[in-house]
């Protein structure tokens, strides 16, 4: 069940098969390397729920921004309250964890989350995605 539940979640990576067909997962600044596989497209998160995201290990410097495309400048980054109680405009950390009742996030709205990398040689990698806060409620 653990394997199942664990299964459910993407790392980011392209898995590749070689000759011998054993798995190897490519890496910021391995040929091959397709940076728009570090973020789906789209994420849709409770406004009672955590938003976790996670970049690859092996990066050197990592920066999560988020945006408002509908706001008047969509370039500007949007402050966020992440769950370890920090509140900035962007997470230089591996993984991007926002609890959302606390991250001053609104409800019902929908976010840009920009992911930039630096590989292990110093190639620099980009994705996005959309992310959606919905709001949470039980039909009894």
């Amino acid at each position: 069940m653990l394997d199942d539940y664990n299964g459910g979640f993407n790392k980011g990576y392209v898995t590749v098969s070689d000759k011998d067909d054993s798995d190897y997962e490519l890496e910021p600044d391995d040929p091959g390397y397709d940076q728009t596989k570090l973020l789906f497209d789209d994420y849709t998160v409770f406004d009672i729920g955590t938003l976790n995201l996670a970049a690859p290990q092996s990066c050197l410097n990592y920066k999560w921004v988020v945006t408002d495309p509908s706001a008047e400048n969509t370039m500007e980054a949007v402050p966020v309250t992440f769950y370890d109680g920090n509140t900035s405009s962007y997470c230089a950390t591996k993984d991007f964890v926002v609890y959302i009742p606390e991250s001053g996030l609104e409800t019902e709205h929908t976010y840009k989350l920009t992911l930039a990398v630096t590989g292990k040689k110093g190639g620099i990698y980009t994705d996005s995605c959309l992310f959606y806060i919905v709001k949470y409620y039980v039909n009894y």
